[in-house]
């Protein structure tokens, strides 16, 4: 959507971080298969980062695999496995990763789910379900569960809402099924619902792109001298903020990016469960589906201004993002009418 015109809003939450922030461990849930090249499978590099900085929502925090390491190692594969919840009723809707080289490294994607674990601990996911996939961000060549992102940055991918507990994401090589003699790096990898709000925000929608990290100090004299220690978002040849396609500093926009949004009249089934004794993943109110799962500002989130916005250039539209509010407030207008503000800022 040209010049970020705002249409309906769409998030995208992390089920990972919301089940760690229950208390689940990360390890034995949400692993590498492989602590070094064998079984067709390829871990991570010595000193180049952990499990768990795959889940950590800094995706300028990257993780390296030992994909160059030998011929064999760039035909193995890396095999990321999930464990999305204990329960059939959870629901699972889109992939994302963040801050990825795959077209560097001449690497793909592969996603399957199974509620059998073992299915997706394996190379080539074998025994598990290929989920159909959509492109959202780069995302350019889809075949059925097999993704080949057009450049290195980020990717998103939705599919119907599937309650299978086990899903693995496994990384192969594009190049005749061998990785270059680049190594492949991950910055983060989220997977979770994505909701659309049943609204669109008023018509009064604020957005301010803030450079917060500049301090400005005056002389005696009225000289003004000023510090940036961080202008935004970044770019190089190695890693990029989120849903930034340049690959240089100096052709990023800088500031960080918010929006205040009120959205009005919203039905009381849209806002809040029908019941608040019980989290219920099958409900589709913005409370269970985005709020909860969030933990209010705890949790960065996906967001895009325009869910119809996907395919080439939806870069531009979507956020790595945060809520810049501790409380949801919310006034009844009319019967089960409900209004409510909303400030979302730009994460990096």
């Amino acid at each position: 959507m040209a010049n970020l015109d705002i249409g309906t809003p769409r998030f995208f939450c992390d089920y990972i971080n919301y089940r760690l922030s229950r208390g689940i461990a990360q390890n034995g849930n949400y692993d590498v298969q492989a602590t070094s090249t064998g079984n067709n499978l390829v871990g991570i590099k010595s000193g180049g980062g952990t499990e768990a900085e795959l889940f950590d929502m800094k995706p300028l925090n990257l993780v390296t695999f030992d994909t160059s390491a030998s011929s064999a190692a760039k035909a193995d594969h890396v095999v990321v496995s999930l464990d999305v919840m204990g329960e059939s009723e959870s629901k699972v809707s889109f992939v994302a990763i963040l801050n990825h080289n795959l077209a560097t490294a001449t690497g793909k994607i592969r996603i399957s789910a199974s509620d059998t674990k073992s299915h997706i601990e394996n190379d080539d996911l074998t025994g598990a379900s290929a989920i159909s996939c959509t492109q959202v961000v780069n995302a350019d060549t889809i075949s059925t569960n097999v993704i080949t992102p057009g450049t290195d940055g980020s990717t998103i991918v939705r599919f119907t809402e599937s309650d299978l507990r086990y899903w693995g994401i496994q990384f192969e090589g594009s190049d005749s099924g061998n990785f270059s003699s680049t190594d492949l790096t991950v910055g983060c990898i989220l997977i979770g619902t994505h909701h659309s709000m049943s609204v669109n925000p008023d018509m009064a929608v604020s957005r301010s792109i803030i450079f917060d990290k500049i301090d400005i100090s005056e002389s005696v004299g009225g000289q003004r001298y000023s510090n940036m220690s961080s202008y935004g978002r970044t770019a190089s040849s190695a890693s990029k903020s989120p849903f930034t396609t340049a690959s240089v500093g100096e052709q990023t926009f800088g500031g960080r990016i918010a929006y205040d949004l009120t959205f009005s009249y919203l039905a009381s089934t849209a806002l809040m469960p029908d019941e608040y004794d019980i989290y219920n993943p099958t409900d589709d109110s913005f409370v269970e589906r985005v709020w909860n799962r969030v933990n209010g500002p705890h949790i960065p989130f996906i967001f895009s201004i325009d869910d119809s916005s996907e395919g080439d250039n939806a870069e531009s539209e979507t956020i790595l993002a945060r809520f810049a509010q501790d409380s949801l407030s919310a006034e009844q207008v009319s019967h089960k009418l409900w209004s409510t503000n909303l400030r979302v800022e730009e994460e990096f």
